[in-house]
């Protein structure tokens, strides 16, 4: 019977081969927590928790997080812009919007230069069909007005707002430079002199400055009995260029 029971199956003899552990407290808070935001999304009715970007596309990320605190700014009465109020509209981890920008302040830039670009280009489309200088100048000065009424949280970003910039920063480095000499350039050949005359700088200041005083007062005064606004605007461009030429 001794005999009978060493020969029995050397499976039966071999010790149990560990399963897997059950989690300790400590291993517990490392696991990453369960992905429910389908299932929560379908419960509530909200969106669920935006998909990370494929590896490589970090600048896609960035630009993502831009927009999120676009839309954000875009009402003028938003309470003050913060980094995980922005995650939260982009749907990502705070941590992943302080990869990208190191405080508020870096974020508002980028927004700033963002929507000075837009109305750039928005200039540039309105622009596009026309060749006679002043004609073109006209143009632009309007698309900027409308730019600003269409946007009033962005424009007071732009251009109402103090931008957050140190004082090591140049003007060379400062958000809207581009969008400041693509209006020199408008406003230079409707004078007859070239960009870099300080006259044509000169003017587009001049100028600029009636436009931004047009946008502020239309959007602080909105019951006010204003004229209509491209006479209005076309009107002090030719005035303020008038006196620019040469004699």
């Amino acid at each position: 019977m001794a005999a009978d029971q060493a020969k029995s199956d050397p499976a039966e003899a071999r010790p149990a081969e560990p399963g897997p552990a059950e989690p300790g407290p400590q291993d517990a808070a490392d696991q990453p927590p369960a992905d429910n935001s389908k299932r929560l999304g379908a419960a509530t009715g909200t969106s669920p928790r935006r998909q990370r970007n494929p590896r490589g596309q970090g600048e896609r990320l960035r630009d993502d997080i831009i927009e999120a605190a676009s839309r954000l700014l875009a009402d003028p009465a938003a309470p003050p812009l913060t980094l995980r109020g922005v995650a939260r509209e982009a749907g990502v981890a705070a941590t992943s919007v302080y990869l990208h920008f190191d405080d508020v302040e870096a974020l508002v830039r980028a927004v700033a230069s963002c929507r000075f670009t837009d109305l750039v280009r928005a200039q540039d489309a309105a622009t596009g069909g026309l060749t006679e200088p002043c004609e073109r100048l006209r143009a632009a000065a309007v698309m900027y007005c409308e730019f600003g009424l269409s946007h009033p949280g962005h424009y007071q970003v732009t251009f109402t707002n103090p931008l957050p910039v140190g004082v090591d920063v140049s003007w060379e480095e400062m958000p809207g430079k581009k969008a400041f000499e693509h209006f020199v350039e408008a406003v230079a050949p409707c004078i007859g002199r070239p960009p870099d005359d300080p006259e044509s700088a000169r003017t587009a200041l001049l100028l600029w400055q009636q436009l931004h005083g047009t946008v502020s007062l239309r959007i602080s005064r909105p019951r006010f009995p204003w004229p209509p606004l491209a006479e209005s605007v076309t009107d002090a461009v030719d005035r303020i260029v008038g006196g620019s030429r040469p004699a």
